[in-house]
Formats: structure tokens, sequence, C-alpha cells
């Protein structure tokens, strides 16, 4: 593991920086939620680059972590968290030099948990209070963006400390990074109906709108 982040560090170096890292959650090695015959690491990539397209349009940088199915570390257990560590930390370093870092996922769980909800790690520094609005932004504008955009109601789950949902672990390594950084967790693919509405092409597009806007909001509360 040490050779590994020697390498992901060399990585991050090489890379020239860009506004936003944008990290499709999980990969073929690590499929994530499923249900309703839909898979998280096949929604989270599509999304992504649905994401990308919009802030490109904004004329910011963009930076995918991954632009395949294949995770970017030899992962072969997906509970392991020494091997989920070292691939969450591949990311970061393929995200490279950024202003932010939005990593994009699908929950699941109880088939009666639906909605959405965003992460923030606030041990990431000295100082989260930039993480904490970048999550508010995305949280915020994802939920309007739903209700406006394809009137699907989805139950704003809030802004939530990574460490106190009782997962400090798994994929929010990636909110360890030296940049803000959020995780939205769009939607539960566990559930009936959150899944149903994913199988709509609208919805992915509403989800792309509001993770967009989030980004923008927070780079406007900058200015």
């Amino acid at each position: 593991m040490v050779l590994g982040a020697l390498l992901a560090s060399l990585l991050f170096l090489q890379l020239a920086p860009v506004d936003v890292a944008l990290d499709p959650g999980h990969s073929r090695a690590d499929v994530g939620a499923v249900g309703g015959g839909l898979a998280e690491y096949r929604l989270t990539l599509d999304l992504a680059h649905r994401v990308e397209a919009r802030l490109e349009d904004a004329h910011l940088s963009v930076r995918l972590t991954r632009e395949d199915d294949q995770p970017l570390t030899n992962l072969v257990n997906g509970l392991d968290n020494g091997e989920i560590q070292a691939e969450q930390e591949a990311r970061i370093a393929a995200g490279g030099p950024a202003r932010i870092f939005v990593s994009l996922h699908f929950n699941g769980g109880p088939a009666a948990l639906h909605g959405t909800e965003t992460y923030y790690n606030p041990e990431r520094g000295s100082d989260t209070s930039a993480d904490f609005a970048l999550a508010s932004a995305l949280q915020r504008d994802v939920v309007q963006a739903l209700a406006e955009e394809v009137g699907y109601p989805s139950l704003d789950r809030g802004v939530k400390s990574d460490l106190s949902a009782g997962k400090p672990y798994g994929h929010f390594f990636s909110l360890r990074g030296p940049e803000p950084s959020a995780l939205v967790e769009n939607l539960f693919l566990s559930n009936a109906n959150d899944a149903a509405a994913l199988r709509d092409d609208a919805t992915l597009d509403a989800l792309a709108d509001g993770c967009a806007q989030g980004i923008l909001e927070y780079f406007a509360g900058l200015d």
C-alpha cells in the first residue's frame, strides 16, 4: 500500500489543476448498490458525464477519476477496508489538483429508505466550512431539480457528517483529499420508487442539472 500511495502522489503532482475533480463512485470490481435492474457503478459514470458536460458549458475545467468500468487499483474484495482505501486514494490522485472534489453515488439499504443525502468530512482539515458549504449547495439543488424538472418529490435527507453515519470508511475515504469535498447519494436503488424514477432518462438529466448547479452555486459563493 505504501508503494501505491507513492505512485498516486506522483500522479497527482503530474496533472494540471482543474476546477472540479468528479468521481463516479464504484466500478465493476465493487459494483455498489443494485436494484430495479440498475447498477450503481454504471449509473454514476453516466451521471458524471452529464455533469461534466454541463460544467464545461459553464466554462469550468473538469477531470473524471475514471472513464470506464474498471477500478484504478487491483481491487478484488469490495468489502475490504484496506483495498477500498487504496482505491479511493487512487481516485483522489486521478482527480489531480482541483478546487473541489465531488463524488457521485446512488444509495442502497432497506427497501423502505428513499431520498437524497449528501456527506462531507468534518475532520478533513482545520477548517471544513467550505466542505459543508459545497455539500449544502449540492443537496439543496439536487432535491430542487428533481422536484421542479421531473416532479419527483425526493425526500430531503439532509447534509450529514460521514463520521456520524457510522461509515467512517468504505467509499467515504474519498472525502479525505486535500481539497473541499462532498459525496452525493442520489436516490436509493434499493427503493422501488426511486429505482423506477432512475429508469427515466429525464431523472438523470435532472440529477445532473442539480449537481452542476450546486457546484456553480458553491463557486459563486466564493466571489
